[in-house]
């Protein structure tokens, strides 16, 4: 018997070892596995995780018993290798020190008894978990858990469960747990009874029940067993961590589908968490109970309230936001009206547009419809603007049917730009400027080289702009949605009762605590007194209890406040989730159509910079052929 332990600590520590990289493995694996999945149902995740955390806890196993149960083997392969080390370290020199290999294979033994320090330190702590639950199972109870357990059992019988669920009311948790396989017992916080509305309490046992049926409480004993050998590697826990998380997501959704309520279970699991932080778990209390607090509770909040989806979308703004800020990215947009106050009106332009083109540099065109009082939309103008130095060349592209202009320069230009306009009303013509000097050519075969240059850029502006008023129209829906949402959203006043009514409650539930207190006290005192004195004790005891029946009544109040509300809000829930459902539908074009724009904008982007650098070249054939005529510049 000694012989075989000797024999198995080395093999042991080999197989600790080899986990290491092991377990790695397996993590990355199922890390991305769990990414693939991460729009499935949590069954999908669970499942998956399990298989690994039981693949880590499988692959030691087989290595052990792989090489434990063939000593011989073992031995000779050992003794063959330690041969053929130690004749390779003679040859080479008779003094060198054993290598790694060798200094690893000497502290195996000291690697195993740190690791079964370790997992017998955890299986102490499993072991008290288990003396604890017991513990609590045998708690003398209160007279109104005979309540509560008829409640517990009318919920059971819905869940299909045929074995009878004890409940317990307990004062050192912060949290209703499920524990047990066979005798199951749900554990439930005695304070949450003066807290929290009956109709939230059940929610929570129905999660409890949903963990029951699951028969979670065995799994998450292998859990911890696993836990306690291969505490060593990160794995393990990141494993559990996320067995844990799935399983109450598959357990809030199974306590919905069973009571028909998800909403109440999210407002549970919400003012849960808030009494949960004013009431600290006992220390003693291990993760062998299912806690229905445990888990992401944010994430399951969401998932109740929206399931099968994973994150908001961001609301209406967003998609529009988009939208706007692709837009200004790759346009914009002046328009210069030469019929009223045309300097005025084509400054007030020009600084609008600067502020989206500071934030682009380079040379953007754009097309976006310009509408007229009168008349049919207007063709496109496009303006693009750059902080203005003396030597830098900027031109500007102006048609005498259009009221908009291509431009490409500073606000400072702007000006001498009209004063051109209004003395060639008769022609199209490019206003630029080289080396401060102003020039005008209005020569028609340049003008229709110009025209060409730019004509895959107006195409894919043309088309940009039908998507634009095709995007127009879905984004007038979702607005009309999101006012529908805003009309059906809880009222600040709604809110604000429920928060008040909370806090009262708290306040008279802190008050009960004290009366109790006190017939605690005066109740130890009564069999120790004469009767004269018994006498006054127990009318100060019949005091006390008129004062716990008036917080009653008090709570009771509160409680109707709440629930009130909540009826209120309840009401607007499905409503609510419907017009969600049409605003996702909505927002399905909107990005199909951004996906669009933005491929059209990209690809007009290319045409643009092949377009001006055709124009440049233009304009300096127009200089070097005198068809360029100079102008004098305005007073900066």
């Amino acid at each position: 018997m000694t012989d075989a332990i000797v024999a198995l600590i080395p093999v042991l520590g080999r197989a600790l070892l080899h986990f290491l990289w092991q377990g790695a493995l397996i993590g990355l694996l199922a890390a991305f596995a769990l990414h693939l999945l991460r729009d499935a149902r949590p069954q999908a995740r669970y499942a998956l995780a399990c298989v690994a955390l039981l693949a880590c806890a499988a692959l030691p196993v087989l290595y052990v018993v792989a090489h434990w149960l063939v000593p011989a083997a073992a031995t000779e392969t050992a003794n063959g290798t330690t041969m053929l080390r130690a004749g390779m370290a003679f040859i080479g020199n008779a003094d060198t020190a054993p290598d790694w290999s060798s200094r690893l294979d000497a502290a195996l033994p000291t690697i195993v008894m740190a690791w079964a320090a370790g997992a017998c330190a955890l299986s102490l702590r499993m072991g008290a978990g288990l003396w604890w639950i017991q513990r609590l199972r045998s708690t003398p109870q209160l007279p109104v858990q005979r309540e509560w357990q008829s409640r517990l059992d009318a919920l059971a019988q819905r869940f299909g469960l045929r074995r009878t669920v004890a409940l317990r009311l307990v004062a050192s948790l912060a949290s209703p747990v499920s524990a047990g396989w066979w005798r199951p017992v749900v554990l439930l916080p005695a304070g949450l009874l003066t807290r929290m509305p009956a109709d939230l309490i059940e929610a929570l046992l129905a999660h409890e029940l949903a963990h029951i049926k699951r028969h979670d409480y065995l799994v998450n004993l292998l859990q911890n067993l696993v836990e306690a050998l291969l505490f060593y590697h990160p794995v393990t826990w990141w494993l559990s961590r996320r067995i844990r998380i799935e399983r109450e997501h598959i357990a809030d959704r199974l306590a919905a589908e069973v009571t028909g309520q998800p909403r109440r279970l999210a407002l549970a699991l919400s003012e849960l968490a808030d009494w949960s932080c004013s009431h600290a778990e006992s220390p003693s209390s291990p993760h062998l109970a299912q806690a229905a607090h445990g888990g992401s509770l944010m994430s399951r909040i969401e998932q109740l309230v929206r399931p099968g989806q994973r994150a908001v979308r961001g609301g209406i703004a967003l998609p529009l936001v988009g939208v706007a800020v692709a837009c200004l990215a790759f346009y914009a947009h002046a328009q210069i009206n030469p019929a009223a106050k045309p300097a005025a009106n084509a400054q007030a332009t020009a600084d609008a547009a600067s502020n989206a083109a500071r934030a682009q540099p380079q040379t953007r065109t754009a097309a976006q419809p310009q509408s007229k009082p009168a008349a049919a939309a207007a063709p496109t103008s496009h303006l693009t603007l750059r902080p203005h130095r003396d030597n830098e060349d900027a031109y500007a592209l102006v048609s005498k049917d259009r009221d908009g202009i291509r431009m490409s320069g500073s606000t400072d230009d702007l000006p001498d730009i009209e004063r051109a306009r209004r003395s060639l009303t008769n022609s199209d013509f490019v206003w630029f400027r080289r080396a401060g000097k102003a020039y005008v050519v209005s020569d028609a075969a340049t003008m229709a080289q110009v025209r060409d240059a730019w004509r895959d850029s107006d195409r894919i502006g043309a088309q940009m702009d039908v998507l634009g008023k095709q995007m127009e129209v879905h984004g007038d829906r979702m607005e009309a949605l999101s006012a529908q949402m805003e009309k059906l959203a809880p009222k600040e006043e709604e809110s604000a009762a429920i928060e008040a009514a909370s806090r009262r409650m708290e306040q008279l539930a802190d008050q009960q605590s004290s009366l109790a207190e006190r017939q605690a006290q005066i109740a130890t005192q009564l069999w120790r007194v004469d009767s004269a004195e018994r006498d006054r004790l127990q009318a100060s005891m019949d005091e006390l209890a008129r004062q716990q029946d008036e917080l009653g009544r008090k709570m009771d109040e509160q409680s109707r406040v709440i629930d009130r509300a909540s009826a209120n809000m309840e009401r607007n829930s499905a409503p609510m989730e419907a017009l969600g459902r049409q605003m996702d539908e909505a927002g399905k074009p909107m990005d199909a159509l951004g996906k669009q724009m933005d491929a059209l904008g990209k690809e007009q982007e290319k045409y643009a910079r092949e377009a001006e650098r055709r124009t440049l070249a233009l304009l300096d054939t127009a200089i070097s052929r005198g068809l360029a005529q100079p102008l004098p510049l305005s007073a900066q």
